[in-house]
């Protein structure tokens, strides 16, 4: 383990932001998967915040849904409670075309999202060391 990552794993346990040892678990204990999904939720997060947001302006609700859902599935994998329940919440309100709570709701996941995202940006950072390379052998 990289100094990094137990740097990491310190600072997140006082955040709870999101379960660094269940993630690790979920990834079948396999850290250079959970970085590479770090990654990818650093990459495609805030793409899929931008849909549920277009479907907002544009009343899509099917498209709000599924941006909603792509995202609980994608913090799921962390254990971020925060972001998977304000997640559900919009994919829920969504699924139900409750439009006058989608715009709270959808702040609310903004606000999550990018907790979320902040908190992993080390680990993804840390996939990118050079280190990794000896740590491998």
């Amino acid at each position: 383990m990289t100094t990094s990552t137990r740097r990491l794993q310190n600072e997140n346990a006082m955040s709870n932001v999101f379960d660094y040892n269940a993630s690790l678990a979920r990834m079948g204990d396999d850290e250079s998967l959970l970085k590479e999904m770090a990654s990818l939720l650093l990459e495609d997060g805030p793409q899929r915040m931008q849909q549920a947001l277009e479907g907002l302006n544009k009343h899509n609700a099917i498209g709000i849904l599924h941006a909603a859902h792509t995202l609980k599935g994608l913090a799921e994998n962390f254990g971020a409670a925060r972001a998977i329940a304000a997640a559900a919440r919009l994919e829920d309100l969504a699924r139900k075309e409750k439009w006058a709570e989608m715009d709270a709701a959808a702040d609310t996941l903004q606000q999550a999202l990018a907790e979320l995202l902040q908190a992993l940006r080390p680990l993804a950072a840390d996939s990118e060391s050079p280190s990794d390379a000896f740590d491998a052998g």
